[in-house]
């Protein structure tokens, strides 16, 4: 209910050209060393609480409807607390993003108080050594149980996320498991992205296309869609996702891009520009607005095209076009048709056409900027 609750608000922001969420990452400094870690550059400044407490203010005045707060590790900043408490003064929704190794028993009741709407923890695996070795910091695996107690007796919504990667392939189901058991909803991902330089080495710790496919149809079950989809005819008037349609985001320097994963920036509120003005008159985001699936050439001959989950952002970083069809994308891709396919007990399909041609080179981050910017 309160999912279709929550989809009905989007198509109704969508339909008024309203911004729907918006995420603050505050800083990039995390005391974790997360192995698949896309933050590359965890030395950004970080900016002042008067800073983010008038980016709250404006988006406020747009009417934005939801907060995503992260980094980095949020609990690192002594002002956080004080932040949370201001966007909820301003009537905004707001959900966590964190570790929740720094989450004391005290912080978890603070946030019942001020009423976050729920906190997403990255929980890799219930065996304390993997999830350990994935984080490159002992005790990690204990700080994070102890935040779901607290979180959990404060009254407060946990939510889990889990990437899945090569490193807890034999774990994430007992995650699953675990959570179930304590009533947290859990989001699995497997699909493992280039650093925001453009680098690859987050991709060394990603999934073999046979543990992908078992993740894919594990997914496919859960949700109950093994049906293969049905093509549509409007596949190419469809919007990619939300990105700068119905999301924004800030980074710890001010930045505005499109999403997280899409670091094109479109303006910055450290150097005076206005959330409200690049919302309403940015004509790069204009431009992106007008983007549909029939921008994305190749993408267009997909002999699967319905399964794909495109990313512009991930495009951008690893190519410097947002529609280019990448790798990362198509193999992601190709585990789902296979899972889907054999549980119908259906011939491998096809493959995505990112797959069917030798078009995929790796750039180093020079290659990535000058494409950027051609």
């Amino acid at each position: 209910m309160l999912a279709g609750l929550n989809q009905a608000i989007r198509r109704a922001y969508h339909a008024e050209g309203k911004l729907y969420e918006l995420q603050l990452d505050l800083l990039y400094q995390c005391d974790l060393d997360c192995e698949h870690c896309y933050l590359d550059d965890k030395k950004k400044r970080v900016l002042s609480t008067a800073f983010w407490k008038d980016v709250i203010d404006q988006a406020a005045m747009l009417q934005v409807f939801t907060l995503l707060i992260s980094g980095g590790e949020i609990f690192l900043r002594k002002d956080l607390l004080e932040l949370l408490a201001h966007a909820r003064m301003r009537g905004l929704f707001v959900h966590l993003k964190s570790h929740g190794g720094l989450i004391d028993a005290d912080s978890a009741r603070e946030l019942g108080r001020i009423g976050v709407s729920s906190v997403w923890l990255s929980y890799y695996s219930t065996d304390a050594a993997v999830h350990d070795a994935i984080t490159r910091v002992p005790g990690s695996h204990a700080a994070t149980r102890a935040a779901m107690d607290h979180l959990q007796a404060a009254g407060v919504t946990v939510l889990v996320a889990c990437a899945v990667m090569q490193r807890n392939k034999d774990s994430w189901r007992a995650v699953v498991d675990e959570c179930a058991a304590r009533g947290i909803s859990v989001s699995l991902d497997g699909e493992i992205r280039a650093a925001h330089s453009g680098a690859t080495f987050p991709r060394d710790t990603a999934l073999d296309l046979d543990d992908l496919t078992a993740l894919e149809a594990f997914q496919l079950a859960r949700e109950g869609g093994c049906e293969v989809p049905s093509a549509s005819n409007d596949w190419g008037q469809l919007k990619n996702c939300a990105a700068g349609t119905l999301a924004l985001y800030v980074s710890p320097e001010g930045d505005v891009t499109p999403c997280v994963t899409w670091p094109e920036p479109l303006g910055n509120l450290a150097r005076g520009d206005r959330l409200a003005d690049l919302w309403r008159r940015s004509a790069r985001l204009r431009g992106i607005q007008a983007h549909t699936r029939s921008d994305r050439a190749l993408c267009a001959t997909c002999p699967v095209r319905e399964d794909c989950d495109f990313c512009m952002g991930q495009s951008f970083v690893e190519t410097g076009d947002p529609h280019r069809a990448i790798a990362t994308v198509c193999e992601t891709t190709r585990a789902k048709t296979l899972a889907r396919a054999r549980a119908a007990g259906l011939p491998d399909p096809p493959l995505p056409a990112g797959l069917a041609r030798p078009r995929f080179s790796i750039l180093d981050p020079a290659q990535v900027e000058a494409a950027r910017r051609s």
